[in-house]
């Protein structure tokens, strides 16, 4: 069967304008992000639906001002291509539109969702996703996936879990969320809360069903420890063989940090028969951490800080910061807030809560200290430049191969960082001539790639 596409390309549109103040609150030096994520649905015994969904914040987009207010669009392109010949399967384009018309309409971080779908055979696939601000494609994020097409089992078996801000009955077939007598808005980010999404939803379709026969449905959140921290558990009948369940769960008595959500169905006796899981966040400022004893120890270094330091020192995590860190870090008011703030951030990171357990403050802040030594360029301080943050997040390179100006060549510089996802590389630029080198591409993921980087050295 031919390979086709399934265009369901929503997009929760911000119909929201926002003032002068605003474009002047878009900073170019702020990270561009986006938050991608990918479910399998089957759809016969040999092909499988593959839903993409992407989401972006507003505030992230640099906007051009016209007579009805601001816009700007977000290009995405995704290729899929089959692992086992290499064969490109699917090379597209999209763009996303970004209208702002009223700061009082809705907050700007109020995300900005899609949804692709692809209709895949049986096979291993390995799916690219890069978004980028049209106006500026230096503002870019990318996510590689590999996805697995299995042939649809005999038994009872789960789709992919779409976990959703939102999930509602509708009849609305027109409505690009619509989907199997519902309106499924995706979470990307997979980060909810009490400020944003307080409850999870949870979409999952179950196959091959017995009729009449009682199921046990249950869902929950647990710890690194493994330890369930919320839970919910009911019983369904079904009279169709295929069916949808939609599940909600609300966390906001949890605290902040990384979890992973459940969902298993099993017979009345508890037996299991299918179960998956994905990795969530969750964001409630206003739920007191368990263990204090370790922020308590944290806290002191902060003591003799005044409030300059501490809200510089705020402005420098942004590289390892969440873009909830960055939000909350807006809203705090106070030497307290801010000290309080920092000493639960260092404490968390430094527990490897942040998947960065090789890092401690000390060490981050020494980083910058030598970024602003030996990158500072142009009157900016070197910790803000590209190569700063580059070594502030991966410390020094393994090997720099420097090539200086020549006649038919701008200067520029390759990093190579050989234990990092098996080897990767970072390509500076210096565009303007003045030693302000600018990151044009890199094989690490998450960062920007350019194949055709080189065009930028004439």
């Amino acid at each position: 069967m031919k390979n086709r596409i399934v265009i369901t390309f929503c997009v929760i549109q911000l119909l929201i304008l926002y003032s002068e103040a605003y474009s002047q609150n878009v900073r170019v030096n702020d990270r561009f992000t986006i938050n991608v994520a990918c479910n399998r649905f089957w759809q016969s015994d040999s092909t499988s639906f593959l839903e993409i969904a992407t989401a972006f914040y507003p505030n992230q987009v640099m906007l051009t001002k016209d007579s009805i207010g601001y816009h700007g669009n977000v290009e995405l392109r995704i290729t899929i291509q089959k692992k086992s010949s290499g064969t490109l399967i699917h090379v597209d384009r999209y763009i996303v539109p970004v209208r702002i018309l009223d700061t009082a309409s809705v907050p700007m971080t109020k995300s900005i969702v899609s949804k692709i779908i692809y209709q895949l055979e049986l096979g291993s696939y390995s799916i690219a996703v890069h978004g980028s601000n049209s106006s500026n494609r230096s503002r870019c994020d990318s996510s590689l996936f590999i996805v697995n097409i299995e042939k649809r089992p005999s038994t009872i078996a789960l789709s992919d879990i779409e976990l959703s801000t939102n999930i509602s009955e509708s009849s609305d077939r027109k409505d690009p969320f619509y989907k199997n007598s519902y309106r499924v808005i995706p979470n990307p980010s997979l980060v909810f809360g009490s400020i944003e999404s307080p409850t999870i939803f949870s979409y999952a379709e179950l196959y091959n069903l017995q009729k009449g026969l009682v199921y046990l449905i249950k869902v929950q959140v647990v710890d690194s420890k493994d330890r369930i921290l919320k839970h919910r558990t009911r019983t369904r009948q079904f009279s169709v063989t295929d069916a949808v369940d939609i599940t909600t769960l609300n966390i906001t008595s949890l605290s902040s940090g990384k979890y992973k959500y459940q969902y298993s169905i099993s017979d009345t006796l508890g037996h299991g028969i299918a179960q998956s899981e994905k990795v969530i966040y969750i964001y409630n400022p206003q739920v007191k951490q368990i263990s204090v004893a370790a922020t308590s120890t944290k806290i002191a270094e902060f003591a003799g800080m005044t409030d300059d330091e501490l809200t510089d020192e705020m402005k420098k995590i942004q590289y390892i910061a969440t873009n909830e860190d960055i939000k909350m870090c807006a809203k705090l008011t106070g030497v307290e807030a801010r000290r309080d703030f920092l000493s639960k951030f260092w404490t968390d990171v430094e527990s490897g809560n942040r998947n960065r357990s090789d890092l401690t403050r000390a060490m981050y802040l020494q980083r910058v200290i030598l970024a602003n030594e030996h990158y500072r360029a142009m009157g900016k301080e070197g910790w803000k430049t590209d190569r700063g943050r580059i070594y502030i997040l991966y410390a020094e390179p393994d090997e720099i191969e420097r090539f200086p100006n020549e006649s038919d060549s701008k200067p520029y510089e390759i990093w190579h960082y050989n234990q990092i996802e098996s080897g990767v590389i970072f390509v500076f630029i210096d565009q303007t001539g003045f030693g302000n080198y600018s990151l044009v591409h890199s094989t690490k993921r998450g960062e920007i790639q350019d194949d055709s980087w080189q065009q930028y050295l004439r």
